[in-house]
């Protein structure tokens, strides 16, 4: 039914950029989704903000940008902020963003409009929709590679003023994506242990060599020897967090809707 209801735009979307979701899973994800507008110099996530959205441009252009320097353009049918999904992994609360995503580019005109998610009831979505999982995951997959041809875009139009320094802040913003992911993990019990494969296989996309891993680890407060016993010792390395409690509160209220969700038509 929730497909029938799709708009012309949101049929358009999924034909155009996400033809590997089928109807019905769309319609599951446009459900759960609350979509914003922004005007060109807006900002909509900063640069090392603790970020539980993840977000899909459905009209207009974002920039990325790390150190104030634009490292890449988001186009319409991009994701924002998915941090590890395309691997498999199902990150749940707040990461911390590894760049300022600023509405409107050199580009554009009108308003810019995404969808968002809150990440952690997705991931409750997706936990329990394993065909809608999957189905994202070959989505995702497609978007890092357009987002790599995006960027090799931006090198070939000369729309780069240094590319030595632009080289140089795309790869910080690649370590610090793996950091927030990494920490992410280390923070949520259990979830090293469940993630293992996916984080080998992000490594493996996204060239993370050991240095750049122990270096994650550093940032996180851990070191290499507790990575492999999967147990920090002492506290907890998570002094960022400081309003965790907060976080443990909102979950609670995802959980208890997503319930009612899965009542109301949201099971397998």
């Amino acid at each position: 039914f929730e497909a029938s209801q799709l708009s012309p735009e949101m049929k358009n979307l999924r034909e155009d950029h996400l033809y590997v979701i089928d109807e019905v899973d769309f319609a599951k994800l446009i459900k759960i989704s609350t979509e914003e507008t922004f005007q060109k110099g807006d900002l909509v996530v900063a640069q090392g903000q603790l970020n539980r959205y993840v977000r899909l441009v459905i009209e207009g252009e974002l920039d990325a940008v790390r150190d104030g320097l634009r490292t890449y353009v988001l186009e319409e049918g991009n994701f924002v902020s998915e941090s590890g999904l395309h691997t498999g992994m199902l990150l749940p609360g707040k990461l911390a963003s590894c760049c300022g995503i600023i509405a409107g580019s050199d580009n554009s005109t009108g308003p810019i409009r995404v969808l968002r998610w809150d990440r952690s009831e997705l991931m409750e979505l997706l936990h329990i929709d394993k065909s809608l999982k999957r189905s994202l995951k070959a989505a995702l997959s497609w978007d890092v590679i357009r987002k790599l041809k995006g960027q090799r875009q931006l090198l070939m139009t000369k729309s780069v003023d240094n590319p030595e320094l632009w080289t140089m802040k795309r790869n910080e913003q690649g370590a610090a994506r793996y950091a927030s992911i990494l920490q992410n993990v280390l923070h949520h019990k259990d979830y090293l242990a469940t993630n293992r494969d996916e984080l080998v296989k992000y490594r493996m996309i996204h060239h993370i060599d050991d240095d750049a891993h122990r270096r994650a680890l550093k940032k996180c407060g851990w070191t290499p020897q507790e990575f492999e016993m999967g147990e920090k010792v002492g506290n907890t390395g998570w002094d960022a967090f400081d309003d965790y409690e907060e976080e443990i509160i909102h979950d609670w209220k995802w959980t208890a809707s997503t319930a009612i969700r899965r009542i109301f038509g949201y099971s397998n």
